[in-house]
Parts: C-alpha cells; structure tokens; sequence
C-alpha cells in the first residue's frame, strides 16, 4: 500500500552535504567512538533535510561522533533501489566494522531511506555494534518489517520520552502523507528536520551510549 502512495512523484528539498564516501578516506582519518551511518529519502543527495541537522546535534550530544550518508539511487522506485540500497548500507557497515573494530554505530533513515534500513541485513557481529536505529516518516511504520539492530525495541511515541530498553526511535508527525494512517499532509513529512525531533533523537542516542 505504501509504494502506491510513493508512486506519485514529490520532490524533497535536498542537501549536497555528506561525509567522505570513500572507506579509505575515512580510514584514514582515523575511527571514531560513534558513527552516524545515514540514509537519505527520496530525491536527497548526501544526508538530505534530516540527516544534516541529525549530523550536527549527534556530534554536540555525544562528541567525537562522526558522519557517513550512503549513497544509493534515490530516486522514486521502492523495490529494486531500496534492495540496492540496502545491499550498500550493509557492505559499508561490514567494511567499517573491519576497519574500526571499536566504533560503534547509529542507524538513521528518512522516509524512503527508512525502507532501505528495513531491509539492511547485518552479520551478527556488526549488528551487535549498533547502539540505536532512527527512523523519521517511516512507509512501514505500521507494518511488521525487521530492523538491523539486536533485540529491537520500537519507541512509537519518542516525543513522550523513551524507556531504556527501547534502541529503536520511530518519528512521525500527524497526517504524515506517508507514515501515518491516512496521512495526507507532505508538509508534515518534511517537518522533521524543525519540529524538535532532531534534538529529540539525539537525546535518545546519547542515552544509549
């Protein structure tokens, strides 16, 4: 039901911002305690409207943390490029994991990036590195899909506050057009990124690490 609805074509407002691509430029800039590995919705380039601002309120909340958006096809095609998407996130994620052995990483989507995440499979040894999943406008917020982190805990509601054993934080805004049940508002789906819930995620990761 909810790539029917991403079929008719928006455009998201889209940021050229993005950390090195390249594995062995970040090797080479030496490996951080906490990584923010970010997937960018449909249209966006680099970390887009959500994973910018996420950026830089990470790295205040919890210093030292750095930044990767992947780079995937983004356009509007939810089948073959969020399965491609997914296959990027996990090799990126494996070759990381190698490379830093001791970082550890924070999951974020936004609307179709959050699709790629659901279906990122992980070897156990890397997901157990992974500290925190943050999903905003998420298409499959209301169906039963899998999430890349062990012993996943979904906060539904993370503006009411967060328990400790939840490492999942799932936004979405009143009449999201595409995360909320019969949702028919885009500007509540391009929200996130200045309705608070950027600062609200970082205070959801930072209590987890």
């Amino acid at each position: 039901m909810f790539i029917k609805r991403f079929i008719a074509p928006f455009v998201l407002i889209a940021s050229a911002l993005g950390a090195p691509a390249v594995v062995d430029l970040e090797a080479r800039q030496g490996c951080s305690p906490l990584k923010l590995v970010h997937v960018a919705g449909t249209t966006e380039i680099g970390l887009g409207i959500v994973g910018t601002p996420l950026s830089i309120a990470l790295a205040t909340a919890v210093p030292g943390t750095t930044t990767h958006s992947i780079t995937y096809d983004t356009t509007a095609e939810y089948v073959v490029t969020v399965a491609a998407g997914a296959a990027i996130t996990a090799s990126y994620l494996s070759t990381q994991s190698a490379l830093c052995p001791n970082t550890r990483f924070v999951l974020s989507g936004y609307s179709k990036g959050a699709l790629v995440l659901h279906s990122t499979t992980l070897s156990s040894s890397v997901k157990a590195k992974v500290v925190a999943v943050l999903v905003f406008g998420d298409p499959a917020r209301n169906i039963n899909r899998p999430w890349p982190i062990n012993s996943a805990s979904v906060d539904l509601s993370p503006r009411d506050g967060s328990s400790s054993s939840q490492n999942v934080a799932s936004f979405c805004n009143f009449s999201d057009l595409f995360c909320y049940p019969l949702g028919v508002s885009l500007p509540a789906h391009l929200a996130y990124a200045t309705d608070g819930s950027i600062r609200i995620a970082a205070n959801f990761v930072r209590a987890k690490v």
